[in-house]
């Protein structure tokens, strides 16, 4: 059999972002979030690369992430995948990836963009299950019992569990009944899956009973157990990286530290904005990962770096260890400075780095300290910033 695969990543994934410990950060979609330093929605458009009955993927991803998704797509390689933008309801995203699939594939297999962990075997004795029915789905046994309620919140009746399942993803279906489906069955785009626009016709859809994990990352606790099981199964690796950076103070020079300008008469004299907090991170970071150091990827011999934004530096920075599996599991960092008086933007500071790193305040540590006029610090003259950082990856 030949299926194209239409990947279902157009929801607004506001349940995870409410149970999120992180500030706003540089996602927009829970979908690129890392996994164990792998974009979720890698982990599950790859279950299903070298399955040889999928002949194309079709992404259905949320109004203003396709820029996002396109650099996933180049940046991982990946071959025959298109890009259409999803729509209001699930229904409706697997509508309009519908209408863009190859007609000559007889069968379209929908999976949930938020399902990372569907593994080959499984996908494999799914496709085989397929061939003599009008659809399959992966399905498991309700374990728990299962209570029918009045509308008062009074129990009517104990369910029998025997006969229930609950339906996950990936959902094989005829495309020739699908499109029929959604051409007769009222308001089509309201169906929670696919199975359900198949009975509405008719078509007899088989369950495909399983045992493995196959979770759908909805809320950030999900992506934490997501990551236990990944660790539980795989070799982790940590490292730590130190770094420390200092500039002279000079009159009439914005004080940046850590992202945010702090107000003062002097600040950092430097090629770049002179940010030391930030770049002691990215030094800190380079070293945990074994990438060199700050000089190495911004050199001041470099006209384009004149002036550039430590905020600037850091990104690009994560850009590269981020790919690589890296993840940051901790910063803690000390700011030497004598005025002005750091203590009332501790917490700005520490806000700010957490955003731009992408990770829970609560990982993040910022100090301060006077040198007790001792030294260029304590004098007034430098201001000097060190990190230590906390890096783990998964080696497979």
């Amino acid at each position: 059999m030949r299926t194209s695969l239409i990947v279902a990543a157009g929801g607004s994934g506001s349940r995870f972002q409410k149970t999120s410990p992180l500030p706003g950060g540089q996602y927009s979609s829970k979908l690129f979030f890392p996994l164990c330093g792998k974009p979720l929605l890698a982990h599950t458009v790859e279950a299903f690369q070298k399955i040889s009955q999928v002949s194309e993927t079709i992404l259905a991803v949320p109004e203003g992430a396709q820029s996002e998704a396109r650099r996933l797509v180049r940046e991982r390689g990946w071959q025959a995948v298109r890009l259409v933008r999803g729509g209001r309801t699930r229904a409706e995203s697997v509508w309009k990836a519908l209408r863009k699939a190859n007609p000559r594939n007889k069968w379209v297999t929908v999976h949930d963009g938020a399902r990372p962990f569907t593994s080959p075997t499984l996908l494999k004795k799914l496709f085989q299950g397929a061939e003599n029915s009008d659809g399959v789905i992966l399905a498991k046994k309700i374990v728990p019992t299962i209570k029918e309620a009045d509308g008062k919140g009074f129990i009517r009746r104990t369910v029998d569990r025997r006969v229930l399942f609950e339906a996950q993803t990936p959902q094989v279906v005829r495309r020739e009944l699908l499109e029929e489906a959604y051409r007769k069955v009222p308001k089509a785009f309201e169906a929670t899956d696919e199975a359900s626009l198949l009975e509405a016709v008719g078509a007899e859809v088989r369950i495909f009973i399983h045992e493995d994990w196959n979770p759908k990352i909805t809320t950030y606790h999900d992506l934490e157990l997501a990551e236990a099981y990944l660790h539980q199964k795989n070799k982790v690796i940590t490292t730590t990286g130190i770094g420390r950076d200092t500039h002279r103070l000079v009159d009439g020079r914005p004080l940046i530290l850590g992202g945010v300008e702090i107000p003062f008469e002097k600040g950092p004299l430097g090629h770049s904005d002179g940010d030391v907090l930030l770049h002691a991170v990215i030094d800190a970071i380079l070293g945990a990962a074994g990438e060199g150091d700050i000089g190495e990827w911004f050199s001041d011999k470099d006209p384009k770096n004149k002036g550039i934004a430590g905020k600037f530096m850091l990104q690009t920075v994560l850009k590269k260890i981020v790919p690589m599996g890296w993840k940051i599991q901790h910063l803690d960092s000390t700011i030497f400075l004598e005025r002005p008086k750091l203590s009332p933007y501790k917490e700005k500071l520490r806000r700010s780095i957490a955003e731009l790193l992408s990770i829970p305040q609560g990982y993040v540590s910022v100090k301060a300290k006077t040198m007790e006029g001792l030294g260029p610090e304590g004098q007034g003259l430098a201001v000097t910033a060190e990190a230590l950082v906390t890096l783990q990856r998964i080696v497979s």
